[in-house]
């Protein structure tokens, strides 16, 4: 079902448009975290702020992952899958 839905949303269209005019919308030292649920998510995040950091667009990104602790699972087990990722912009 998950993939159904991705696909009939267009998510991942819509996380790389985004991505990609994120830096735009930023101020100087401007910052964003993004919170992800499945892998290729993810993985385009990752690959995004890794990508714009070499260009010189953020000054700093997350070099791992922040998941979520055994408390905040208990209480909330969907949160179980999520990541977060974040960067700094110049």
């Amino acid at each position: 079902f998950q993939a159904l839905r991705i696909d009939v949303n267009n998510e991942f269209e819509v996380l790389y448009d985004f991505l990609e005019k994120l830096p735009e919308v930023l101020a100087p030292n401007g910052r964003v975290a993004i919170l992800t649920f499945h892998s290729g998510e993810d993985r385009l995040v990752k690959k995004s702020f890794k990508a714009l950091k070499k260009q010189g667009v953020y000054s700093d990104v997350a070099r791992d992952v922040i998941r979520p602790g055994k408390a905040e699972c208990n209480r909330n087990p969907r949160a179980k899958s999520t990541k977060m990722r974040w960067a700094i912009k110049k």
